[in-house]
């Protein structure tokens, strides 16, 4: 037995209504990406290997996550159209048609518009479409609001990582560097020299729009709850199978951008992490060089011994010491050329999940991943981690996400039974 036409316009209407209040709350998460997930110049040392990936997973996913506003607004329209069409028994009477009317908006009131005719600049008006609301249009509970402000830029302060080592240290570096004109810290510290706190802002950016779309698409299963009583019929049912993929499309996007949120913190601890090591080894060797254990005597006693041993020696010396230090480091340095292969295939794979994945068996694909998920597991809870990873390789998920508005058909097909 088939399902029977049931279709209240004024809850389609109010459903039309609450999709574009969500495809605002899309724009946002978009917006957020599109300005605040880019490299800046402060990629350095191992973190080098990371600009690349970084910038072409920020153009690539922005590209993506474009296509749900546009979506979402496109459904906006075509639930309020239907919702005119079902007000009358007359299959050619287009009420939605007669009663949707194009707008334009200036996005940017400043660009004059001889630079936008002469394609020095792209047209900031953008035309839309807006239907009108049926009469006695219901009012849905009100979305939730996304936290989309942007992670504040942060730099590492050296100074501060430096002295937290010994007071000294920064001291005894400086007068080095003026008598020899180079510096074992700066040296020392050459593989991780990159500000990796960059690389915890580009992951909070991540995960806050993987936060917005899971919000998102909590309020899309509500919006679909709420009207599901009020219709039924081929079309309602068209537009479930819709609104079921475009969640289970938006939660792998929440899933991922955790992981990349989690994925480039851990980074960023393990470059401090070394730093702090490097720092502490650099610390022990000149204090045995120096012979200097507190900051009243450094100045003094690093200019008698430059010269004593005479300049080249002092450099030899030095160079001794960051040998040293690079032999007793190199086994976390390893580990972190490692994790940051680990990252980068993590990140290619969200950049073209379905790419990443075409050829390859499940299996095969968790199993590139695992080096990435199991970093993660030794400092993560595993509950939340296991749903994130499970949600992520689930390819269908991308695969299937909606990248066109939802279509409930026109005249007679609008008004069909259900299955």
């Amino acid at each position: 037995m088939g399902e029977t036409l049931k279709a209240d316009p004024e809850w389609i209407s109010g459903l039309g209504n609450y999709v574009l209040a969500l495809n605002g709350s899309a724009w946002k998460a978009v917006n957020l990406v599109g300005a605040h997930a880019q490299s800046t110049g402060e990629f350095k040392g191992l973190m080098s290997g990371l600009k690349g990936p970084v910038d072409t997973l920020h153009g690539a996913t922005r590209t993506r996550i474009e296509k749900v506003p546009i979506a979402l607004q496109g459904t906006s329209v075509n639930l309020k159209q239907a919702a005119w069409d079902y007000t009358t028994v007359d299959h050619d009477a287009a009420l939605g048609i007669k009663h949707t009317r194009m707008q334009t908006y200036n996005s940017n009131p400043f660009i004059p518009p001889i630079e936008v005719l002469s394609g020095r600049a792209p047209n900031p008006v953008i035309s839309y479409e807006e239907v009108d609301d049926v009469p006695g249009t219901r009012a849905y509970p009100s979305p939730r609001e996304v936290e989309v402000a942007p992670p504040p830029a942060q730099s590492v302060d050296w100074r501060a990582v430096i002295d937290g080592a010994a007071g000294w240290l920064s001291d005894a570096d400086g007068a080095i560097e003026d008598l020899t004109g180079w510096s074992p810290i700066k040296a020392a510290l050459d593989p991780v020299a990159g500000n990796w706190m960059e690389l915890k802002r580009i992951g909070q950016t991540y995960g806050k729009t993987g936060s917005a779309f899971d919000i998102i698409a909590g309020d899309l299963s509500t919006g679909h709850r709420e009207v599901d009583d009020h219709w039924n019929g081929r079309a309602a049912q068209a537009y479930t199978g819709y609104t079921t993929d475009m969640v289970r499309g938006l939660n792998w996007e929440g899933s991922v951008g955790r992981l990349l949120d989690r994925g480039l913190a851990l980074a960023a601890d393990q470059l401090q992490k070394a730093a702090q090591e490097i720092i502490r080894l650099v610390k022990e060797g000149l204090g045995r060089l120096v012979k200097v254990d507190n900051v009243t005597d450094v100045l003094k006693l690093v200019s008698k011994w430059v010269p004593y041993v005479g300049t080249a020696a002092a450099i030899e010396q030095v160079r001794g010491l960051l040998t040293d230090v690079w032999n007793a480091t190199k086994v976390l340095l390893d580990e972190i050329r490692r994790g940051v292969e680990a990252l980068k295939t993590f990140i290619a794979f969200c950049q073209d999940p379905i790419g990443f994945a075409t050829g390859k068996a499940e299996g095969k694909v968790k199993e590139e991943l695992k080096p990435f998920t199991d970093a993660l597991d030794k400092v993560e809870g595993r509950v939340q981690l296991g749903y994130d990873i499970g949600t992520a390789t689930q390819l269908d998920r991308p695969g299937r996400r909606p990248s066109d508005a939802y279509d409930p058909g026109q005249g007679a097909v609008l008004r069909e039974d259900g299955q």
